[in-house]
C-alpha cells in the first residue's frame, strides 16, 4: 500500500496557536501522505464562531474535513486539540486519535479554572495568561521551531474563555460524563488511540485511561516542555506512520 492510499491525517493545534505548529511534522511524513493542518476557529486565518464550548469547534472541523474530501482520518490534537479530536472521533468515522500532551484527569484543571475565575473575568487576565505560557516552557523547544509557536497581540481572554466554556459554565460531573460517554464510543469501536505526554504519567492517570480506553497506548517523552511533537518531528512522524 502506497502512502497516498493510507488514511489521511488531520492536525489540530492547541489554544492560541495555529496550523504552523505542524509544519515540521507534515514535512517529515512519507512522501504522498495526505495531511490537513487546520486553523481552529478564532486562530490564524479562521474566524471565531461566536459560540463557546468545544462542540461547535468539532462541527467546524468536520466541515473542513468533508470539504477536503478526506475519509476516516487519523485525528491528531495538541493540548485542547486533543479533546476536540476525541469528540470528533466519537461522532464521525475516524481511523485513530493521537492526543499530544493533554491532561487525562479533568478535575485538577477544572478546579484551577474555578479558582482563577475572578482573574479570567477581570484585569488580572494578562498576568494569569503570562504565567500559563511560562509553564509551557517554550524556551526549551528547539530554536528552529519556536517561531512556529509565536503568538502576537494581547492575551486572548475571549478566545480562552470560549474554548474553556464547557468547564466554566457546566458542572464538572456533566462534562466528565460527556467525556466518558464519548470515550465509551471509541472503546466500543476499538478506535486506535495514542496518548503522548511530555512528562511521566501518574498511576491514577494511567489507570483512568486504561479503564476508559483499554486499547489506548500511553507514550512518555519527558522533553521538559508542552510540545513533545516538536522535540523530534521525525520521531513523531514515525509514531504517526506506525499508527497508520
Amino acid at each position: 500500500m502506497s502512502p497516498c492510499d493510507r488514511r489521511p491525517f488531520v492536525f489540530l493545534h492547541g489554544l492560541t496557536f495555529d496550523r504552523r505548529m505542524w509544519e515540521p511534522i507534515v514535512q517529515a511524513l512519507p512522501a504522498g501522505r495526505r495531511a490537513l493542518a487546520l486553523d481552529l476557529p478564532g486562530h490564524g486565518s479562521s474566524p471565531a464562531l461566536g459560540r463557546g464550548g468545544l462542540s461547535p469547534v468539532v462541527e467546524a472541523v468536520h466541515d473542513a474535513v468533508v470539504a477536503a474530501g478526506l475519509d476516516e482520518p487519523i485525528v491528531v490534537g495538541h493540548s485542547i486539540g486533543s479533546p476536540i479530536a476525541a469528540i470528533y472521533a466519537s461522532r464521525y468515522r475516524t481511523s485513530g486519535v493521537v492526543s499530544v500532551d493533554a491532561p487525562i484527569l479533568l478535575a485538577p484543571f477544572a478546579r484551577w479554572l474555578q479558582s482563577v475565575r475572578v482573574q479570567l473575568e477581570g484585569p488580572g487576565f494578562d498576568e494569569l495568561w503570562s504565567a500559563l505560557r511560562r509553564s509551557w516552557r517554550l524556551d526549551l523547544v528547539p530554536a528552529a521551531y519556536r517561531d512556529l509557536l509565536h503568538v502576537a497581540g494581547r492575551a486572548p481572554r475571549e478566545l480562552f474563555v470560549a474554548y474553556q466554556a464547557d468547564l466554566l459554565q457546566r458542572p464538572l460531573e456533566h462534562v466528565t460524563r460527556w467525556r466518558d460517554n464519548g470515550l465509551a464510543v471509541l472503546r466500543e469501536k476499538s478506535t486506535p488511540y495514542v496518548s503522548l505526554h511530555a512528562r511521566p504519567v501518574e498511576p491514577d492517570e494511567r489507570g483512568l485511561l486504561r479503564h476508559l480506553l483499554p486499547q489506548a497506548e500511553i507514550v512518555e517523552w519527558p522533553v521538559g516542555h508542552h510540545f513533545p511533537h516538536l522535540a523530534d518531528p521525525e520521531r513523531f512522524a514515525a509514531l504517526l506512520s506506525r499508527l497508520a
